[in-house]
């Protein structure tokens, strides 16, 4: 049998082209590398509200108002309108205002009646509001930007403001994001006290970043399809929450995360009461903890509840996911607020 010994020049030509193949796979790694990341991403917009009408300043023009505004939807779910729980009949301004800002894709329902028990402990009107494109049928889900629910959030709180003397926004998941994005704007002072319910700083599943990123929503799309949506547990469930709505809606409230989880939070000098649970299986409990740790205000606290038996452990109570946790949390935020210093916005 003929063995075959490779010449020096034989084996220093193989060197040589392994080489090239290596470099050259190198070489396109790089490039396909730097194509994928300047691939489109999503452009999330100014860090500021959509322009909008401002309410009326006098209490006895706001249901009037608010019923013509909401009136221009005439799909809105029963119950989930913008709607305003007044302290008494004389529709008079209370020391104390409640604002309840809901989640992404909920309603004023997810955790009613929390907002108005509390309300009611403080002898305070009460404003619910309805983030734009929800509470309709899904396809409006896919028009909000996060521009609409920042200009939400502003006319909530100015309601609030002409109906009590300190505002208290109440609010959940991502309504809480938004209320953060509030509290370290220009507009942060109009705001007495926050109390966050299961804040949104990131969700517990982390291949949602990749909405974030280059070709996200074109990975999301293919991934999801155009539409997504869930199954509902009960009726009142399908009533609170839209459960089927178009895969872009996602792009804006991700965005929205993003943005807010990277600000400055030491301008976040409101006081704040963040309720949370280490088992939420929503939003990421780690991610509510470091953004407590970053948010300036020398008047907060985080309480890890433990006595909500609502299932996913994100919206924590309400007569929907758990009515018998609804008295002890309207119980800790009550107190908190007593607690406050009598002087604030």
């Amino acid at each position: 049998m003929t063995h075959f010994d490779p010449s020096p020049t034989d084996a220093a030509s193989t060197r040589t082209g392994w080489r090239k193949v290596v470099f050259g796979g190198m070489a396109a790694l790089t490039v396909l590398t730097g194509i994928f990341l300047a691939g489109p991403r999503f452009e999330f917009g100014p860090n500021m509200p959509a322009q909008r009408a401002l309410p009326p300043d006098n209490v006895d023009d706001l249901d009037g108002w608010l019923a013509k505004s909401e009136a221009a939807f005439p799909d809105i779910k029963p119950g989930t309108a913008k709607s305003i729980v007044w302290a008494a009949s004389q529709k008079q301004r209370t020391p104390w205002s409640v604002v309840y800002l809901h989640g992404f894709s909920a309603s004023r329902m997810e955790t009613a009646p929390l907002a108005d028990r509390v309300a009611t402990a403080l002898g305070a009107n009460a404003f619910h509001t309805r983030l734009t494109g929800h509470g309709l049928p899904g396809e409006f889900m896919g028009t909000a930007t996060a521009q609409d629910w920042m200009a939400d959030t502003l006319e909530a709180v100015r309601i609030g403001q002409a109906l009590g003397e300190r505002v208290l926004v109440i609010s959940c998941s991502t309504g809480s994001t938004l209320a953060t994005w509030l509290a370290t704007s220009a507009d942060g002072s109009r705001v007495a006290a926050h109390a966050f319910l299961s804040p949104n700083f990131g969700p517990k599943d982390k291949r949602s970043d990749i909405l974030n990123g280059p070709w996200g929503q074109r990975i999301a799309l293919a991934l999801e399809g155009e539409n997504r949506g869930w199954t509902p547990a009960s009726a009142a469930e399908e009533q609170a929450w839209t459960s089927r709505y178009p895969t872009r809606a996602l792009f804006p409230v991700m965005g929205l995360v993003k943005r807010v989880r990277e600000s400055d939070l030491s301008l976040f000098q409101t006081p704040v009461l963040m309720l949370y649970s280490e088992q939420d299986e929503t939003v990421d409990p780690v991610e509510t903890q470091s953004a407590f740790t970053r948010i300036g205000s020398s008047l907060k606290a985080l309480e890890a509840v433990s006595y909500s038996q609502s299932k996913g452990q994100h919206v924590l109570a309400g007569a929907i996911k758990d009515p018998q946790a609804v008295a002890p949390m309207a119980q800790s935020i009550v107190k908190w607020v007593q607690t406050l210093p009598k002087s604030g916005p």
